[in-house]
């Protein structure tokens, strides 16, 4: 089944970092191994989801320091048992014109879902277009195209979110993969809004992907706090509670999380569609995910206990 007739399915899909552009063979090969092991393992899965890691100086310009996504998929082979999202970050095109023809080459490659992704500061000017704007030139390349997916990144922290989130859905996109989240607030508050929102304006809300990531130790939560995560000082120490086992009282928290969030969406009088997005925020913690993965079926209709 194709990933678009999933969408609203409650999708589960995992999220791996692409390795350094400059890995040896030998680290490659280790990656597609890795990966393909985790597909299979996950029966379950609907979805691999590469993003697209940059960096950028202080005035914006990015530094390519992994893989290209596409260039992932084509390591681990497309004849994986699940579809993949290759992530591209679109305002660091030279120009709409530029965004087109990395679409149209990448459907034509044979890839169906893509993340359209913006800058990380609103203070730098970018050259490419806005993620809406690429949701527009996505549509009108894939038209005619009823399995092909466009998606984009939703942060509930950041100010005028459901404003954002109806703009991209006006646009075309498809679904939403959010970041990494540790409490329930304020993603069901957001939530609720952009369903009250759709409704009245007749929109068909997007399917969100609630991102989880297991955490090992202080550091982990320190560089999700870095990528600015919200983590309350309660749920840190839940985070690292089990000392004797690692990473594995984050799985907890995360579906403590879900289930908080589910059950919101299902009590919303205009419930938006959700999913779970599993990512491996460091290679120490890539079985974790996979495990966290594995057990999202129990996460379905696990009440939440906190």
């Amino acid at each position: 089944m194709a990933f678009a007739d999933r969408l609203k399915s409650v999708p589960l899909v995992l999220e791996v970092v692409p390795p350094h552009r400059r890995a040896s063979a030998k680290v490659l090969e280790g990656f597609a191994d890795r990966v393909r092991n985790a597909v299979r393992a996950i029966p379950t899965l609907d979805a691999l989801n590469l993003p697209e890691v940059i960096d950028e100086n202080h005035v914006g310009r990015p530094f390519y320091r992994n893989l290209d996504p596409r260039r992932c998929v084509e390591l681990v082979n497309h004849d994986l048992p699940v579809e993949t999202i290759v992530n591209k970050v679109v305002v660091h095109l030279e120009n709409p014109a530029a965004v087109e023809s990395w679409l149209r080459e990448s459907l034509g490659e044979g890839f169906r879902n893509v993340v359209l992704v913006g800058g990380t500061s609103s203070r730098n000017r970018y050259p490419g277009p806005s993620v809406a704007e690429s949701n527009a030139l996505f549509r009108t390349v894939a038209e005619g195209q009823p399995t092909v997916t466009c998606g984009n990144i939703t942060i509930p922290e950041r100010p005028g979110e459901v404003e954002r989130l109806l703009q991209k859905t006006r646009a075309g996109c498809d679904f939403f993969t959010s970041q990494v989240l540790f409490e329930p607030e304020p993603a069901t508050s957001v939530l609720r809004a952009y369903g009250e929102r759709c409704a009245a304006e007749g929109l068909e809300p997007a399917t969100v992907l609630l991102s989880f990531a297991p955490v090992a130790d202080t550091d982990d939560i320190e560089f999700l706090l870095w990528l600015g995560a919200s983590v309350s000082e309660q749920t840190e120490e839940a985070l690292l509670a089990d000392e004797g086992h690692p990473g594995l009282a984050s799985l907890e928290v995360a579906r403590n999380t879900w289930a908080s969030v589910r059950d919101a969406m299902a009590a919303s009088r205009h419930p938006v569609p959700l999913g779970v997005n599993v990512e491996e925020i460091s290679l120490h913690n890539f079985d974790l995910a996979v495990k966290m993965a594995a057990e999202f079926p129990l996460w379905r209709i696990a009440p939440a206990t906190r």
